[in-house]
């Protein structure tokens, strides 16, 4: 039988880089042809396409480059005999480039992230491992219509739920509230469950200015009254607790809805969503009740990227509504 083909688009990241003795530290600077040489095991599981989007570290990787890796991967996908696609990223920013691949590439065919927490050059790098991984994922039968993937450490994650918990350890991801979709091993894929909540959003354009202002004890108004000067896309608050803010943080929301910045309210919590139950004015119900749109289930970094790629697609808050009631659930 002939073997899937498994295009392998590369974007930088820990998993590339390699020690700079000009800069003093690593850099991401091997190709994405020079991983999957690394990776001899890679033509028993498909037909490898290569194909480089960009080189950088997942830090620096700007909203234009990300966009621009879901022009990349449709081009990829549209090609019949493609089975599946994986993309090695920094996993700095690699959860918020991976939900807004699975926002925007649409179809059913896999695409799968995966990336590494040591260096190309050390002596003994995750990253081969990863990949060869990720591709086992890409082309297995089961993986298609499960939308974007993250694996990492033999654990596969949902795009949508997924979420950075470790700078250093090799089990560097897990998931807010739906725990790991599938499993990873040398002996081969298993996957756990469907993931959940998914929306596709077919759009030309995102719109980047959006910020998270994050509630702290004590926190004002400032970041707010910046946000309502500078006339911001949007605002994605995360709150305390089950969604509820401080007098200064309420007067900002209200100050900013009434602009006509669209503002999200989540959590700055791990997992969890906002609930209703509290009546002052600051709390989650006063809220909802002023205008703010409820990320659910999402945590602040996915509300914002599903926010940018709305935006993209309408302003009416109605509907920025029922698109973060599909993705986030919650009340």
């Amino acid at each position: 039988m002939s073997k899937p083909i498994i295009c392998v688009v590369g974007t930088g990241g820990t998993i590339a880089s390699k020690f700079d003795a000009r800069l003093g530290g690593h850099v991401s600077t091997a190709s994405a042809q020079d991983l999957v040489s690394a990776v001899p095991e890679l033509v028993d599981i498909a037909d490898i396409c290569v194909l480089e989007h960009s080189n950088i570290n997942s830090a620096l990787m700007d909203t234009a480059t990300a966009f621009g890796l879901r022009d990349t991967l449709r081009k990829v996908l549209k090609d019949d005999a493609v089975a599946g696609a994986v993309v090695t990223h920094g996993t700095a920013t690699l959860e918020e480039t991976a939900y807004l691949m699975d926002l925007t590439v649409g179809g059913n065919k896999p695409v799968v992230f995966t990336g590494a927490q040591r260096n190309a050059d050390e002596k003994d790098p995750d990253g081969p491992r990863n990949l060869l991984y990720a591709a086992m994922i890409a082309a297995h039968p089961e993986a298609k219509g499960r939308g974007v993937l993250v694996a990492l450490g033999g654990e596969i994650h949902a795009a949508r739920d997924v979420t950075k918990i470790n700078p250093e350890t090799i089990t560097c991801f897990g998931a807010r509230d739906g725990g790991a979709v599938g499993s990873v091993t040398k002996g081969g894929v298993t996957f756990f469950s469907m993931p959940q909540r998914r929306v596709h959003l077919e759009i030309n354009q995102v719109r980047e200015n959006v910020h998270i202002i994050r509630m702290g004890q004590g926190g004002n108004d400032l970041l707010f009254r910046a946000c309502i000067r500078e006339r911001v896309d949007g605002i994605v608050v995360e709150a305390t607790g089950g969604g509820n803010v401080n007098l200064p943080f309420y007067n900002g929301v209200c100050a900013a809805i009434d602009a006509g910045i669209p503002v999200v309210a989540g959590l700055r919590l791990p997992s969890g969503a906002p609930h209703l139950g509290k009546g002052y004015q600051g709390s989650y119900q006063s809220l909802m009740a002023k205008g703010a749109i409820s990320s659910g289930y999402l945590s602040g970094l996915k509300a914002r990227i599903l926010l940018m790629a709305a935006l993209g697609h309408t302003s009416d808050l109605k509907q920025l509504r029922e698109i973060f009631a599909r993705a986030g659930g919650g009340a």
